[in-house]
């Protein structure tokens, strides 16, 4: 039995790990659970799980990974999630990674910890889980390049005089990928594509050159790997967390997803597209970001994290964002 730590337990990632806890009781033991706050849905996840240790905070979430685990969960939203994934390195504690921020502010770091502890490090992020998946069929000095792919939805359509009168509530109404605020308004930016660009960077130990971006409308396929021998494996599956949460918790093993289904190739198109930067101006920052080292990357974080929250309280439009925060990098 897997004795696992879930930090950010009532979020999205953090909800899907324990429905698979649920489908898997026997596979599992949820020995810590840890969030930003106590709520009703926390009081609930405790009572059905019945953890060890309750975590709460920040000091919470530290405490969370130092009990007896082999997995630790890592879903809290921002910054907070630095710490303990620095902590459980260092326990030498496998890892399921949600939080971008632990690679986009400290990757680095981060990633010579786990090359010398020898643990496993899981992106859980569908784009990244796609390209661990494929890596499998190679070895990463093999890799010629890798594609990571983004949709094209209803934003991207619209005129600029349409974008202007963007309400948050009307960003983030998607039709996959359920997120949080932040998250989504990031992906609606294409800002979030430049966070994984910069996680991609630091996980598959790649040059920037190497990373690319492309267009692929059907949301099936979640990222490629091109190999020197002209090689392109990918992963296929319906947009769905719970299979990448699933995948990191099961690994190096596969079991069924239970209540998900499998792809229906007899029905499904794949089709590819340039990202075109003119309509997708965030998508240039996370190259950006990477030229001008870490402090790149640091102020990427912030001015989206400044600029985000004066649009969900009113103070910008939605077309303000990405050019409040071209504006801070241009001052490296």
């Amino acid at each position: 039995m897997k004795k696992v730590a879930i930090l950010g337990s009532t979020g999205v990632i953090g909800s899907k790990a324990l429905e698979v806890v649920r489908d898997y009781p026997e596979e599992f033991k949820v020995v810590s659970l840890a969030a930003g706050h106590d709520s009703k849905e926390l009081q609930e996840q405790i009572r059905e799980f019945k953890p060890k240790m309750i975590g709460i905070g920040s000091q919470g979430l530290m405490k969370a990974i130092t009990q007896e685990i082999d997995l630790a969960i890592v879903a809290v939203v921002g910054k907070a999630g630095i710490a303990p994934t620095l902590k459980a390195i260092a326990l030498k504690k496998d890892i399921g990674l949600a939080t971008k921020e632990v690679l986009v502010l400290e990757g680095e770091k981060v990633m010579t910890a786990v090359k010398k502890s020898g643990i496993n490090l899981l992106p859980i992020d569908s784009e990244h889980s796609a390209i661990f998946q494929s890596l499998k069929s190679g070895q990463n000095k093999e890799i010629k390049n890798i594609y990571l792919t983004m949709g094209q939805g209803r934003i991207s359509a619209m005129s600029e005089a349409q974008k202007v009168r963007l309400t948050p509530k009307q960003v983030l109404q998607r039709k996959t990928w359920v997120m949080g605020p932040k998250i989504g308004i990031d992906s609606a930016t294409c800002i979030n594509k430049a966070f994984e660009i910069i996680e991609a960077r630091w996980l598959f130990n790649l040059r920037p050159e190497q990373i690319k971006v492309v267009v692929h409308p059907e949301y099936c396929c979640h990222s490629l790997v091109e190999f020197t021998d002209g090689s392109t494996i990918n992963e296929l599956g319906v947009a769905e967390m719970k299979r990448y949460v699933q995948y990191a918790m099961f690994y190096p093993e596969r079991r069924v997803v239970k209540n998900i289904p499998a792809i229906n190739l007899s029905n499904t198109s794949l089709s590819f597209q340039a990202a075109d930067l003119d309509k997708f101006p965030g998508l240039r920052l996370g190259h950006e970001a990477l030229k001008k080292g870490s402090r790149g990357a640091k102020v990427l974080y912030t001015a989206d994290e400044k600029a985000v929250e004066k649009f969900l309280t009113g103070k910008i439009k939605f077309t303000e964002i990405v050019p409040l925060i071209a504006k801070e990098m241009a001052k490296i």
